[in-house]
């Protein structure tokens, strides 16, 4: 893995950048994620279960805007369920929708930190292993 601190893993994870070289992006767009780093070519997830783990980070994300909005409607509206109900679900799907790169980011430097992403011993140009 390397002598990296702590800080230096987190700031490139919320600057949605490689874990391995800090310097390539791990997102093409906001929501497409890159196969490889576009510096330093190592695979972000080489498994197509390691998705899994960011989906417990959305669903993280989803259930804390549920409950942080049930909380204050609770407190502050007298809105029946139904619309309060309605206000919750749609501001949780959207703190994914918002949130989808940082989780994948964050993810990834997990898979990282347990050894799952390491430097290629080879370069990959236009396609072909180098």
């Amino acid at each position: 893995m390397g002598e990296k601190s702590a800080g230096t893993l987190i700031m490139r994870a919320l600057r949605r950048k490689c874990p391995v070289c800090g310097r390539g992006a791990i997102f093409a767009s906001h929501f497409r994620m890159n196969p490889t780093c576009p510096d330093c070519n190592v695979v972000f997830w080489a498994d197509p279960g390691e998705s899994l783990g960011a989906m417990y980070l959305d669903y993280a994300v989803a259930t804390a805007v549920f409950i942080t909005a049930w909380i204050v409607l609770a407190w502050t509206t007298t809105l029946s369920d139904l619309p309060q109900w309605a206000i919750m679900s749609a501001l949780a799907v959207a703190a994914v929708l918002i949130c989808f790169p940082y989780t994948r980011s964050v993810w990834t430097l997990l898979v990282y930190i347990s050894g799952g992403i390491e430097r290629p011993r080879f370069r990959i140009v236009r396609g072909k292993r180098v």
